[in-house]
């Protein structure tokens, strides 16, 4: 494989030291990495020396940073996550550099109001939405507007001005037009790749994973949860965890003494966490124990050691790096059937469940030994650090070939 540089833009996140880590180890000193800043500050998460801030405070900043890397020359740009600032970039980037993007999550089901109404069970909907906000949306965003909007070459003369400004207002948004500029696209699972094939887009699909299980667990990875009782309810404060909606549910059980933690301390607004934290304390009293405070790996792997079993609500991709961890430890987990997560792992044979499998029996007893080293084993080989590795160099292949092709 010939050499060539790259350009990373990142935010400011946990996540980005374990990333830069494993890129490092496979593709040493070939990489440049900035984190979008508003203020130059100190990083909060990112340790790695040689991150640089990329400053952004309007516009010209995009453009000025587009125009020096247009002059250096630079053929490849990685975007991991794509929020409105990277949007931006990717627009003003020129056809001739290969742009690959790296869903997280929020980038792709926020922004696309296609898919974004359809994440919220009905409590959390409830919360959210007024009835006639959710149903003005709803005639918005669906398929049939998306494919007058896409298919339809006449519409321009033959419907109203005013359906087409909602249309365009609507659909030709600045995430729009930069994934029609996406070369190579990078899922967190592979499932997620026929989503976002649905905007009408068809990138160069590519692996990666932001971590392996050797760093996520450290001294940790021999220990499991096969004698731990707690319960882990959703990884963060967004609203498409769908707490309300699984304490409705299992507030019928019998739970005993056992604790429900829910980790609120990222993502999400007050307002929703004081609403998830409102009912958490009505439906379970003093077993409900909201984690608000950010909490260094090695405490939040204690506090997953204590879970026995893992309710995510998630319709979206999202809590990979925690459902690594606990399917890895041997936590017996229910996942939104919905999921396109649900779909990947249930696909490659891990023995999970979907919530509607849930009672109060199956959520009494741990997951049995066979399935616990069934899951060890499909895990380990998907995220262990040889295994990380390799879909770092089988990413940077599939560049190669891009940049071929260009």
């Amino acid at each position: 494989m010939n050499e060539f540089k790259i350009i990373h833009i990142f935010n400011d996140d946990k996540f980005i030291d374990p990333a830069i880590k494993l890129i490092e180890e496979v593709y040493p000193n070939q990489s440049t990495y900035f984190i979008i800043q508003t203020v130059k500050k100190p990083f909060k998460y990112v340790k790695f020396k040689k991150a640089k801030t990329l400053l952004i405070h309007n516009k010209e900043d995009e453009a000025e940073f587009v125009n020096y890397l247009q002059k250096s020359k630079v053929k490849v740009v990685f975007f991991h996550a794509l929020d409105i600032q990277k949007q931006r970039l990717v627009n003003l980037l020129d056809d001739k550099i290969v742009k690959v993007w790296f869903i997280w999550g929020f980038d792709f089901y926020q922004s696309w109001g296609l898919i974004n109404i359809k994440l919220y069970e009905p409590e959390t909907s409830n919360f959210l939405y007024s009835q006639r906000y959710y149903y003005k949306k709803m005639i918005i965003f669906n398929n049939f507007s998306f494919w007058l909007f896409s298919k339809f070459k006449y519409r321009k003369y033959l419907l109203p001005k005013k359906i087409n400004n909602i249309l365009d207002s609507n659909y030709l948004t600045e995430f729009y037009k930069a994934t029609k500029k996406i070369d190579i696209l990078v899922p967190v699972v592979p499932t997620e790749y026929s989503l976002v094939n649905k905007i009408g887009i068809s990138p160069t699909f590519a692996p990666f994973t932001y971590g392996c299980l050797e760093d996520i667990l450290g001294d940790k990875i021999e220990d499991n949860v096969l004698k731990s009782k707690n319960i882990l309810i959703g990884n963060s404060a967004n609203p498409t965890n769908n707490h309300v909606d699984i304490f409705e549910k299992i507030s019928k059980f019998n739970l005993k003494d056992r604790k429900i933690y829910v980790p609120l301390n990222y993502s999400g607004s007050s307002e929703y966490i004081d609403f998830v934290k409102e009912k958490g304390y009505h439906y379970f009293g003093d077993k409900f124990v909201p984690v608000l405070n950010f909490m260094p790996l090695n405490e939040y792997n204690k506090l997953l050691l204590s879970c026995g079993f893992v309710l995510f609500n998630h319709i979206r991709q999202q809590a990979v790096g925690n459902l690594i961890t606990m399917g890895y430890l041997g936590a017996k987990i229910f996942l939104n059937k919905r999921s396109p997560v649900y779909k990947y792992y249930k696909g490659l044979g891990v023995n999970i469940y979907n919530l509607n499998e849930l009672n109060e029996n199956n959520l009494k007893s741990n997951l049995i030994i066979e399935d616990v080293n069934i899951n060890k084993n499909l895990f380990f080989k998907i995220y262990s650090r040889d295994s990380v590795h390799s879909k770092v160099r089988k990413l940077l292949e599939i560049v190669q070939n891009e940049l071929t092709n260009k």
